[in-house]
């Protein structure tokens, strides 16, 4: 995995950041809607890629892709292998259905579902393809902190009293 190829794998947690920052910025809820499909879609594409490259008879084990170029102990450090590309799919597969799913409703709740989303996929996909502890808890508190915002997302009392009793589960656990 040399040249363009070698750095497609930081592109699954780098893609959804970049579209949810565009996305906060947009006023207009269709372009907000396309935005958000297109690089949930595109997303797929880049993870099937990856899957690809992979799983191909001649490939390596393991591809390890060092930000920075820091080595381990100091810097971010991302391993792709199969179990982590075939996450990376299934999450941007089953994040596609979803948001399709959430057009319908959930999205007119308020202008930031959809930035919330594409920070709960980086974080997902972060999750997946990162290579130590420390980055894995970073990127389970990115997660974290937009599935908090998701289930604020809208307000209202009920949902307010479901955040809390959420929040309070998972800090607990």
């Amino acid at each position: 995995m040399n040249g363009a190829l070698g750095h497609l794998v930081i592109a699954p947690i780098v893609l959804p950041l970049a579209a949810a920052a565009l996305v906060v910025m947009i006023d207009q809820r269709s372009l907000r809607v396309a935005l958000s499909l297109a690089a949930t879609v595109a997303l797929l594409l880049i993870s099937i890629t990856l899957l690809l490259s992979v799983s191909a008879p001649d490939a390596i084990a393991a591809r390890v892709y060092r930000l920075g170029d820091w080595p381990a102990p100091f810097g971010i450090v991302l391993v792709l292998d199969r179990l982590s590309a075939m996450m990376v799919t299934l999450a941007s597969l089953l994040a596609l259905a979803a948001l399709v799913f959430s057009l319908a409703r959930w999205d007119q709740a308020g202008p930031r579902f959809h930035a919330l989303f594409l920070l709960l996929l980086a974080g997902l996909n972060g999750a997946f393809l990162t290579g130590d502890l420390f980055n894995l808890f970073v990127f389970f508190e990115v997660l974290l902190a937009a599935s908090y915002g998701l289930v604020l997302h809208g307000s209202g009392v009920p949902r307010v009293k479901a955040g809390l009793h959420y929040i309070a589960v998972n800090l607990g656990a």
